[in-house]
């Protein structure tokens, strides 16, 4: 399979498992490979597919000899990844004689944020990017680009809303990513690259697209994706909300077991969740309470926040919203007893977020019921 770059002195394709990308002539490279990483004169670029069991005491030595199997010379830069190489992203652009072309492949196992502590996995994930640029940069430019790609690369993962599995802030990356950028030393020397720049711009908006297509074509991880998918990204899913919703579930006689309540109560949260107000309300309070973690709400401290204090009331607001609206005055008086109670996962979660899972179980019993009585 070949993929034109728009760059007249390389030629790209993927060719058994492995992205093969190949110069006329040497070219500056600048990467963090696995094999030949550093600023290193190369002929060729590759970036191979491993099982995502891999765990060679040598990968470079893998590499070597892949290299030499695909008849490639000594000099080339290799990385690896677990993604399918196949789903790489690529995305070009040209301003006058200046072309910038990103590959990317994204792998979102282990999102991480940095600074997390991700030690405590040996897991890893990796989104490898591929800059080639056909343009004059100096060496400190190229250093630039990177800083610029990586910049662009975070800015794909939170407008995504991806989610570190260490931490479950925003994440920055994935556990090993890696990064290269290969230029062709043709035209007027350039000696910055960033974001104040043209070429700082396009890199910015080249690699950020493809980060997220990349991610999109792999993992399936969309921007719109469900508030269900979000929950669940940050430890809640629709078990935890019926069980907790089962904990304060009194049998009547239209809904006479737990077996009945379990069923009613799943398909009424998946109703109210497939409700654009109320992935917008929830959306409210996953944000806010993010913020409230961070010290980021005016006027309420980080550590008063986490206190939950009594004369903070914006929080119930968003939890009655919600069950007001799935369900009137029965899910507010509803939401007033799962408030005073705290049920299941909700003792455990934030000031925001538990009156808004309470709003969305107490609303949803209290429409059950009624549904139930008027059959």
């Amino acid at each position: 399979m070949r993929i034109d770059v728009k760059i007249s002195q390389v030629e790209c394709e993927i060719k058994r498992g492995t992205l093969v990308i190949r110069f006329n002539e040497p070219l500056n490279v600048l990467s963090s490979a696995v094999l030949n990483g550093g600023l290193f004169r190369a002929r060729a670029i590759i970036n191979h597919h491993v099982p995502k069991s891999f765990d060679h005491r040598d990968p470079a030595y893998i590499l070597r000899n892949l290299v030499k199997n695909l008849g490639l010379a000594d000099d080339t830069v290799g990385f690896m990844t677990a993604v399918e190489v196949h789903n790489v992203a690529i995305r070009t652009e040209r301003v006058k004689d200046l072309v910038v072309s990103a590959l990317v492949t994204a792998g979102l196992s282990y999102p991480a944020t940095a600074g997390d502590d991700t030690l405590q996995s040996s897991d890893i994930g990796t989104i490898n990017i591929i800059l080639l640029i056909d343009g004059n940069l100096t060496d400190s430019c190229i250093v630039n680009c990177i800083q610029t790609a990586i910049e662009a690369k975070t800015v794909a993962l939170r407008e995504l809303d991806v989610r570190s599995r260490f931490s479950n802030s925003v994440a920055s990356g994935s556990t090993s990513d890696a990064i290269a950028v290969a230029c062709t030393g043709v035209g007027e020397p350039i000696k910055f690259a960033g974001t104040g720049t043209e070429i700082g711009i396009m890199i910015g908006r080249i690699v950020k697209e493809a980060t997220k297509e990349a991610i999109q074509k792999q993992d399936g991880t969309m921007q719109d994706r469900s508030i269900i998918e979000r929950l669940k990204e940050r430890g809640i899913s629709i078990e935890d909300m019926v069980e907790t919703g089962l904990k304060l579930f009194t049998p009547s006689h239209e809904i006479g077991s737990r077996e009945k309540a379990s069923e009613l109560l799943r398909e009424g949260l998946i109703r109210a969740l497939s409700d654009a107000n109320v992935s917008v309300l929830i959306m409210a309070a996953l944000r806010l309470q993010e913020d409230g973690e961070m010290g980021s709400i005016p006027n309420l401290p980080k550590d008063k926040f986490l206190r939950d204090p009594i004369s903070l009331v914006a929080d119930e607001s968003i939890g009655i919203a919600i069950a007001n609206y799935i369900s009137g005055t029965w899910g507010f008086y509803n939401f007033l007893y799962f408030e005073r109670k705290k049920p299941g996962m909700i003792k455990k979660l934030g000031p925001f977020l538990d009156d808004a899972m309470s709003g969305l179980i107490a609303g949803v019993l209290s429409d059950i019921y009624r549904r139930s009585r008027e059959e």
